[in-house]
């Protein structure tokens, strides 16, 4: 996906915007996306200095931010703000260091009012490192 079109639809920026691209979007079904782990990013310095480790928080933000895009409809220009509203089932199975490609998919599970619930799975080279359910509150912001 174009990177003009992340930038419109999440309002997040530097240093807190943890999509780098997105290849596929069925709108309300299913997104796969990316995060690339890099050696220069703030969380490096601390986390931890001898033996860099991506935090989980950091983690799932990229999920539900790469998960978001569910609600992205780029045939009709339609998009939805989405707000992380619950995280249900996180799992970490791996630990994610810089230099590491993750790849998410999310499949949308459930849309009830305002919320939907997403599953999110996180790979690096196909091996899933997490997992989570996300709950999002959405509106429309055409």
């Amino acid at each position: 996906m174009d990177r003009e079109v992340i930038l419109n639809v999440l309002p997040h920026r530097y240093p807190f915007l943890f999509v780098d691209d997105i290849f596929e979007v069925e709108y309300q079904k299913r997104v796969v996306g990316i995060k690339n782990v890099s050696f220069n990013e703030p969380w490096i310095l601390g986390h931890f200095p001898d033996e860099p480790v991506f935090p989980g928080v950091l983690l799932i933000e990229a999920m539900a931010q790469i998960c978001g895009f569910i609600f992205y409809d780029e045939q009709k220009g339609e998009k939805f703000i989405s707000y992380l509203s619950k995280i249900n089932n996180a799992k970490f199975i791996e630990k994610v260091v810089p230099g590491d490609t993750v790849v998410v998919e999310g499949y949308l599970e459930n849309l009830f009012g305002n919320f939907a619930k997403v599953k999110a799975v996180a790979r690096v080279n196909k091996k899933k490192v997490a997992e989570a359910e996300i709950t999002y509150f959405f509106q429309r912001n055409n």
